[in-house]
């Protein structure tokens, strides 16, 4: 019997198995075991498990599970990185999805089709079916979970990057905008509505819904209004947290005159209506419910749809105001820049792609251009 070179590790007929060979070798200070259906199978299986010893990679270890993998990027990983509450709070919900889908299964059984099944039933399930963006943003969480396992010695592979979304998956609503006649015939609306001053604030400051939901009155003084909190559900119900989308979203923003009067009259008004009520929850907050709690978003979606239709423009939801806004403008010739900074955005990436869109219904820069007289 040809005896195999040192290192390459040993292989024999399984005594207890006819018809099945065995094959043993050291792996990182483990003893890793093989078996197939022939020698020279077994052979190829401890070559492919020597090749990754001598170049230096790391061997997966079998027993971790999707699971797993998600706990320690979620608990090592994700802390070292400078995200927004937001973010890490969209890491979670999806980490929670995998692992009700597929959280028991081994990293080194993970298929690409098994985790397209995932993403498939996630698309078609009953209640509240993924759409297409949110199904990537699962597939997103699950790919960066697996290699961080990767560089752990966890996984060999990483089949999430070949996994692609089903062309069933619903496809988020496209945002739109106002244009400055229906923005101005809204705004006029608003200012006979009880609290459509937190819908005015998106439309001419930019401000997120959750941002001015969750004002408080001293964040609204000496003519400025500070960005400094926004809403959070708390087992289904809003709440106001001391936290903003990201760092940038902070933000002192001097109120227009308009705007400062019309806070001046929603001070006077709310004063009277909580005088008037027979219980108050919170004082401090400028656009509450007509108890004193937080504001409820899909409450104030459907008024904000309301009155649209009342006022005969086009239906916008409470995000779509802030796209208004950028897109106003941008419309007027306000720099970028400038823009950004009013939104709460880094740089001009962002409302650039996302949040500037065109309200002319032709593009006339060409022939507003004087070069060719």
């Amino acid at each position: 019997m040809t005896r195999r070179e040192q290192g390459t590790g040993s292989v024999y007929e399984d005594p207890k198995r006819v018809g099945r060979w065995v094959g043993e070798v050291s792996v990182n200070g483990k003893r890793r075991r093989v078996s197939g259906t022939s020698k020279a199978d077994v052979s190829r299986k401890l070559r492919a498990l020597t090749a990754k010893r001598d170049t230096g990679q790391l061997v997966a270890d079998r027993s971790a599970t999707v699971a797993q993998a998600l706990a320690e990027f979620l608990e090592r990983d994700l802390p070292n990185r400078d995200l927004a509450p937001k973010t890490l709070e969209l890491y979670n919900w999806t980490a929670r999805l995998i692992v009700a889908e597929i959280g028991a299964v081994r990293l080194a059984d993970l298929t690409v089709d098994r985790i397209e099944a995932m993403l498939d039933r996630l698309a078609t399930r009953e209640q509240a079916p993924l759409s297409r963006s949110s199904l990537t943003k699962v597939r997103g969480t699950l790919q960066r979970s697996i290699a961080f396992a990767e560089r752990r010695g966890k996984a060999i592979r990483n089949p999430a990057t070949a996994a692609t979304i089903t062309p069933l998956a619903a496809r988020s609503q496209p945002r739109q905008a106002l244009g400055p006649d229906d923005a101005r015939t809204l705004l006029a609306a608003l200012r006979e509505e009880r609290d459509g001053l937190m819908f005015a604030l998106s439309l001419r400051l930019g401000l997120r819904p959750g941002e001015a939901a969750a004002l408080y009155w001293h964040d609204v003084d000496n003519g400025v209004v500070n960005v400094v909190r926004g809403l959070r559900r708390d087992r289904g119900r809003p709440v106001i947290v001391d936290e903003v989308k990201t760092k940038g979203s902070r933000r002192t923003i001097e109120l227009p005159a308009d705007l400062a009067d019309w806070l001046a009259d929603h001070r006077r008004r709310q004063l009277a209506e909580r005088i008037a009520a027979p219980t108050w929850a919170d004082d401090r907050i400028v656009f509450p419910s007509r108890a004193g709690t937080v504001t409820d978003p899909t409450k104030a979606r459907r008024r904000l749809a309301k009155i649209c239709v009342e006022a005969g423009v086009t239906v916008v939801r409470p995000n779509e105001l802030r796209h208004s806004c950028a897109s106003l403008l941008s419309d007027a010739g306000v720099p970028l820049e400038l823009i950004a900074d009013l939104l709460g955005h880094a740089s001009t990436d962002m409302l650039d792609r996302t949040y500037r869109h065109r309200l002319r219904p032709s593009i006339d820069v060409a022939a507003r251009a004087t070069w060719a007289d």
